[in-house]
């Protein structure tokens, strides 16, 4: 059958796509890297992996696609359509697979049969997969980097959407964590990479994990004890009936025990003043290119440089080791059987070796202290409540109910680490909102000035 080199369709399709970032800003498709057919198209069904590579102002991305090929239209799923092709074959209808229930049936299939496919390979870890391959699934709905899909009732399915060469962190993670002992994540079934014959690093595609049916997540936990909270305004945080203090101490504790894992699964480090120092200056980096960025930071530099130097003074050792990365609220699962942390992948957009250096865990404590402050703040804004006081009453209880958990231990120097970290994010935190939801830097804004008074 003819190769295909590069779709014609394929830019106006990545464009629409959240996965792709709405933040590429103008692009082109450089190169189109076809693996090997898992179904044979001439079938009706033709289904392969395509690696799609874009140009764009800030260098080069790859994309993960994975592709089903129809000789006839299908309505159901029009909204996956890529494009039409025509080959010496015949026309044919190309759709994104993972919103085609045939064709992600045919991906599947790889977790079940001979564990290598040409330049593909599809790992397992051991662990039992309670599903077939001819389990129905659904894709979920929600925007993010990736896309999951859930099979049957016990599977997640998460395809990588932006790869790069090497191991990917959530598979990575979950592959160390996943086993006896290790119940604070969700199950690593097994993944699917590419396999170069040149001895290169392939890309890690996809991983199958086990899916939490009875999880709520905790974003919204949190946002649901907000509003009862300020719905009875005679309650204290303590007495209402939707307090959320007991989960956040016990989400503390997970944190600690997710961590602990990480120590004894990957390299640790011990963080002197020299090291210190110089992530004080990488914070001040970032500060710089931040405040460039947004303007409305000025006023708060210096004091923030204060806090920075402080960190840089410090006298101490300090434990560095992988942590997530990118914890919140958001990035946690509260179910019947304790609280799960998931999507170790960090940052997608970010550089590999970014996404796995060694760092302290307070910046994962300090992720997710911001996370508490956004839950009650986001329901002030979207709701227009004027309860102020009573919704930063519950920050500061369930922040000091995670702290607690955690076994935090706030003397001087650790109360530095953990400032400093936390003043970073929310200069994060000011220029997406500046870029994203305009509406809501205030919140990030009010944070730093309260953090670095």
């Amino acid at each position: 059958m003819t190769e295909l080199v590069q779709h014609p369709h394929m830019t106006d399709y990545l464009a629409r796509q959240r996965w792709f970032g709405a933040s590429v800003g103008r692009f082109t498709v450089s190169a189109v890297q076809p693996l090997s057919w898992l179904s044979d198209p001439l079938t009706g069904l033709g289904v392969r992996i395509e690696l799609v590579t874009v140009t764009t102002a800030n260098g080069r991305h790859v994309y993960n696609l994975p592709l089903a090929y129809r000789s006839e239209p299908v309505d159901s799923i029009g909204y996956g359509l890529v494009g039409m092709e025509t080959w010496d074959e015949g026309d044919f209808y190309v759709y994104d697979a993972m919103h085609d229930p045939e064709a992600r049936t045919v991906l599947m299939n790889g977790f079940f049969g001979p564990p290598k496919v040409a330049d593909m390979v599809f790992h397992r870890t051991g662990i039992e997969i309670d599903v077939d391959a001819d389990t129905p699934s659904v894709a979920l709905s929600v925007d993010q980097s990736n896309t999951s899909i859930i099979v049957g009732e016990t599977a997640l399915l998460k395809w990588f959407r932006r790869v790069v060469p090497g191991r990917n962190p959530d598979v990575e993670v979950h592959q160390a964590l996943s086993g006896p002992g290790s119940d604070s994540v969700a199950a690593l079934f097994g993944w699917i990479s590419t396999s170069n014959a040149d001895g290169l690093p392939g890309y890690d595609l996809a991983m199958l994990q086990r899916f939490l049916r009875t999880a709520t997540d905790g974003w919204e936990s949190a946002r649901t004890s907000v509003r009862d909270l300020l719905a009875d305004p005679e309650l204290a945080a303590s007495e209402a009936g939707g307090d959320f203090a007991g989960d956040a101490e016990r989400l503390g504790a997970t944190t600690a025990h997710v961590h602990e894992l990480m120590a004894d699964s990957f390299p640790t480090e011990i963080w002197a003043t020299e090291q210190l120092g110089a992530l004080a200056e990488r914070l001040r980096a970032r500060l710089t290119a931040a405040a460039a960025d947004a303007p409305m930071l000025a006023p708060l530099v210096p004091r923030i440089e204060e806090c920075y130097d402080a960190l840089a003074r410090l006298d101490m050792a300090v434990h560095a080791q992988r942590v997530h990365g990118d914890l919140h609220l958001g990035q946690t699962l509260r179910t019947t059987a304790g609280w799960k942390i998931i999507d170790f992948e960090g940052e997608p957009a970010a550089p590999l070796a970014e996404r796995t250096m060694l760092d302290t865990p307070a910046r994962d404590l300090a992720g997710m202290l911001r996370s508490f402050d956004y839950a009650a703040h986001s329901v002030l804004l979207q709701t227009g409540a004027d309860t102020l006081e009573r919704a930063e009453e519950w920050v500061a209880r369930n922040r000091a109910a995670f702290l607690s958990g955690y076994g935090f231990v706030p003397d001087e120097g650790a109360t530095i680490v953990l400032s400093a970290y936390e003043i970073d994010k929310a200069v994060y935190e000011v220029v997406y909102e500046l870029h994203h939801r305009p509406d809501w830097v205030t919140l990030p804004l009010r944070a730093l000035e309260r953090l670095v008074s």
